[in-house]
């Protein structure tokens, strides 16, 4: 059995667990094979991030029900509203006890172990916070306590269960157990899945065949029907509707703008030589495209006035304008699809595939076209 720690930020990278990789270690552990370590700080660190995200949710519907029970509405309806929004006031805190216990549902659903901070891991925590050992640079350093307190239980792992698996976005973690011959590190949850001793389990697990003639099939596929891109194409603009667009060219606070519309894609392109295996029939690979898209960001109006030629843009407050900008952008992120393994024929392989399982997994990035 491989024995798996999983830092904060992965968790942060995908908080409903629900894309190809995650998929894949609920697999894994289903089938005995793995087994999920979760450190009491990465825990706690992810349930208070998502209880601050919920919040920030929280306020904004009740901010919403406030501005609607000011407007001028039948009295029924105002009823309505009032009541709304005093039921989510009461139900406020059960809401968020609801969002931090998702993570210790899906733990269990897993068998994954969790662990209570314990008082040797306080102890050699605080001595590396003093001596600056690992994850420390120097002593003293308030702000890579929490760190500490994970390298210290994955060292406690160590002894218990011999080889540790570790995926940590976070640099001075990994670094951490840079020496360490029974710790391997990747920088992201990717790595780990489509490294050479997962993906080979996961054939097992799959009864899978030859991976590379599946490649050769899915090209063949879309160069003959276009249904990948076809799907993509549609569902690409709902995918990054919201999602903020970041550079310094954008006369933003932050340089950045929300998408809240789109046009049609062109320049599809899919990357079939990298395609990974996430168990039972689900396959994914990269793509990119290139789309145009409207976004709103919010400039201060001092530097608006000093525009030559500014956005179209409304009044926002008494200090900025909302603006309204189209942007030329490049999407870059990985597409999944289904392929009855039971059944795989690579003569009449679009009757292998399930054409409803054809969807975008995940955006990776949204960059302006240069």
């Amino acid at each position: 059995m491989i024995h798996v720690v999983l830092d904060t930020n992965i968790y942060r990278s995908n908080p409903s667990r629900n894309n190809l990789n995650f998929q894949a270690i609920e697999k894994l552990a289903n089938a005995g094979w793995l087994k999920l370590h979760i450190p009491y700080v990465v825990e706690r660190e992810f349930q208070t991030q998502q209880r601050e995200i919920y919040s920030k949710d929280l306020e904004k519907a009740q901010s919403g029900l406030s501005c609607l029970s000011r407007k001028q509405l039948s009295p029924e309806v105002l009823e309505i509203i009032n009541l709304l929004k005093a039921q989510l006031e009461a139900e406020s805190e059960n809401i968020l006890l609801d969002a931090e216990k998702q993570l210790a549902d899906w733990a269990e659903s897993i068998d994954a172990n969790r662990y209570p901070l314990c008082l040797d891991q306080a102890h050699t925590a605080l001595e590396a916070y003093f001596h600056g050992f690992p994850p420390f640079k120097a002593p003293k350093i308030r702000d890579d306590i929490p760190d500490s307190f994970v390298v210290q239980a994955i060292n406690k792992l160590c002894l218990e269960n011999g080889d540790i698996h570790l995926v940590a976005g976070d640099k001075k973690v990994r670094d951490a157990f840079s020496e360490r011959k029974s710790v391997t590190v990747y920088k992201d949850l990717s790595d780990f899945i489509e490294s050479e001793i997962i993906q080979n389990e996961l054939k097992d697990i799959d009864l899978l065949g030859n991976i590379e003639e599946i490649k050769l099939a899915l090209q063949a596929y879309e160069d003959e029907c276009s249904d990948i891109s076809t799907r993509i194409s549609s569902d690409v603009g709902e995918a990054i509707v919201g999602r903020k667009i970041s550079d310094p060219s954008i006369p933003d606070d932050n340089n950045e703008a929300t998408i809240y519309g789109y046009d049609s894609a062109d320049e599809i392109e899919f990357d079939f030589t990298e395609l990974a295996y996430y168990g039972n029939g689900q396959f994914g690979f990269p793509f990119s495209l290139k789309t145009m898209v409207s976004a709103i960001y919010y400039i201060y109006k001092a530097d608006y006035y000093c525009m030559d030629d500014g956005p179209s843009v409304t009044d926002h407050n008494d200090h900025y304008f909302e603006a309204e900008d189209e942007f030329e952008v490049i999407v870059t992120g990985a597409v999944s699809i289904t392929i009855d393994r039971d059944k795989i024929n690579m003569d009449e392989f679009s009757e292998c595939i399930d054409q409803e399982s054809i969807a975008i997994d995940e955006v990776q990035s949204i960059d302006l076209s240069k």
